[in-house]
């Protein structure tokens, strides 16, 4: 995604051989601006972000440079930047664990396990 942290195309383009330096109110505000933005549309454009059950997960169900590693190392990168959880933080934190809990019910493989087995 072209709104992704400038932290995340660093790290992608460096084989993920390093853990690059951030401002945590700085990359805060770049990633909840990327969240929102591969979120899907019917969740909102802004925060705090729309729950619902039975929606389409489609638009995260993305397979590019590391998929949702990519969402995962910045959680992390950005609470070791803190020096104690922020409100923030804990808000991102919050709402990725409900959205991989919605996502792992309704995400179908694109090719049948048995071919992966």
């Amino acid at each position: 995604s072209k709104k992704w942290p400038k932290a995340v195309g660093d790290w992608v383009s460096r084989a993920h051989v390093f853990t690059p330096e951030i401002e945590p109110e700085v990359f805060g505000r770049q990633f909840w601006e990327w969240w929102v933005d591969i979120n899907p549309d019917w969740r909102t454009s802004q925060r705090p972000m729309i729950r619902e059950d039975g929606k389409s997960w489609a638009s995260l169900d993305f397979h590019g440079q590391n998929g949702f590693l990519n969402v995962m190392a910045c959680l992390k990168w950005w609470r070791d930047a803190l020096e104690t959880p922020s409100p923030d933080w804990e808000e991102a934190v919050d709402d990725v664990t409900w959205v991989l809990g919605k996502m792992k019910g309704s995400v179908v493989p694109l090719l049948p396990l048995s071919r992966y087995c």
